[in-house]
């Protein structure tokens, strides 16, 4: 098998320590078949991103995975060089020349010689391509490399807020004051479908029924406390990593979910679907709401403590007339959730460990009906145009109780930081 991409990161990597550009990249011995990287973590006090991530980020930008502009990930770029490194043959650690307890710590490779590979010299941790489906396909990280990804990533975000969400009574879901338009159960836009699904794998699906919405959260991390209980909304739980095939995939699944302790708070209502990020670990969306471009969705990242709209109800009723119309594709009422790993786009969505899709029951019911005008033939039938006149009565009923009903402005209610009853 080919190793392109080895190889190319043996020429690039080899560049990079010529130029001297790179503060602490640098040759270990004379013959020069060995070189140190810089490896200074992220938590420390004197860490400076321009320069102890520079490498990293120049690596990420070679990939084509940064460019000017986007949202630093110190960690992110770390890891994909870290896993570079540690699945080439061109490269191997040399763990008892490395210093990571020094103020300016930093790692030593040395250079596989061609010859030496030819003879046998295998990767650390071998792929087959059972478990390389089902691992992180972005980075190809080992167990322990995702693991110390993980501990860099806690290191980069906020420290822990003092936890607000569990004291007092306000909720922090908006919720419209007004008297429901005629014809609308508030029950009825509640309804939401919560589907797990590992490595591209279904694993468990779940309705949410509690008018107060639900919290996603691990199940073995529940009842710790009265803070991880709460009778004023639905608790719904992963999926156990037990159940996951390979063993590798189970592992690093198991990992990710030590990370989603509290979860996150998901609400359903008439203008849409809230959540509200809790976990330790990042979260990124992809969902029809008031952000979105159009009627295309954009992957966001859910920023820890914030209330945001991840589903827009009147765009969805908007997107839905024009389908009808046969202006654009079908609008998807379903909103993806991924954790853990970065969301480019839903073609990608398979590949990852722990992806969540809400959907609210009552558009997806509204899709099918829209979906069953379009597939039915016009004909001389009486019955059938009966039933047409009758979709057609539902569906203008449903979208007018919808687009009549006038979202507020974002008000003292809808404060990012407020406590919340759980």
């Amino acid at each position: 098998m080919s190793n392109s991409g080895g190889r190319r990161l043996k020429q690039w990597l080899m560049e990079q320590i010529q130029s001297a550009l790179y503060s602490g990249l640098q040759w270990e011995d004379e013959s020069r078949t060995m070189f140190r990287i810089p490896w200074k973590h992220a938590g420390k006090q004197d860490y400076n991103q321009e320069v102890d991530a520079s490498i990293f980020k120049a690596w990420a930008v070679f990939k084509g995975k940064f460019k000017e502009g986007d949202k630093a990930e110190p960690a992110t770029w770390k890891t994909r060089l870290r896993c570079a490194l540690n699945k080439s043959p061109d490269f191997e650690e040399v763990t008892e020349r490395s210093q990571l307890d020094i103020s300016e710590p930093y790692k030593v490779y040395r250079i596989v010689p061609e010859e030496e590979q030819k003879h046998g010299r295998s990767p650390v941790m071998p792929m087959t391509a059972a478990t390389s489906s089902n691992d992180l396909r972005d980075m190809d990280c080992s167990p322990a490399e995702i693991e110390e990804f993980m501990k860099e990533e806690e290191s980069c975000s906020i420290q822990t807020s003092p936890e607000s969400w569990s004291q007092g009574s306000i909720n922090a879901f908006p919720l419209h004051q007004d008297p429901m338009p005629s014809g609308t159960s508030s029950s009825a836009f509640s309804q939401m479908m919560i589907t797990f699904y590992y490595g591209g794998k279904l694993m468990q699906s779940t309705v949410v029924t509690h008018p107060e919405g639900c919290r996603i959260s691990p199940q073995q991390h529940l009842g710790r406390s009265a803070l991880y209980h709460s009778d004023s909304m639905q608790s719904v739980h992963f999926p156990p990593a037990e159940h996951i095939e390979y063993d590798r995939q189970r592992y690093v699944t198991r990992k990710l979910l030590g990370h989603l302790d509290r979860g996150v708070l998901v609400r359903a209502n008439q203008e849409g679907i809230f959540i509200k990020r809790l976990c330790q670990s990042r979260v990124f969306w992809s969902g029809l709401s008031d952000l979105s471009s159009q009627y295309n969705s954009t992957p966001g990242k859910l920023e820890r403590d914030a209330v945001v709209k991840i589903f827009d109800t009147g765009r969805f009723c908007q997107a839905l007339q024009l389908y009808q119309e046969c202006q654009i594709p079908a609008p998807d009422p379903t909103v993806t959730l991924c954790f853990g790993e970065e969301l480019n786009d839903l073609a990608s969505a398979k590949n990852k460990l722990i992806i969540v899709q809400i959907t609210m029951v009552n558009c997806q019911h509204m899709l099918e009906t829209a979906n069953m005008r379009r597939s039915q033939p016009y004909n001389n039938n009486p019955n059938t145009e009966l039933c047409d006149d009758m979709a057609t009565e539902q569906m203008a009923r449903i979208y007018q109780d919808l687009c009549s009903y006038s979202v507020p402005q974002r008000s003292a209610c809808y404060r990012d930081n407020m406590p919340i009853t759980v």
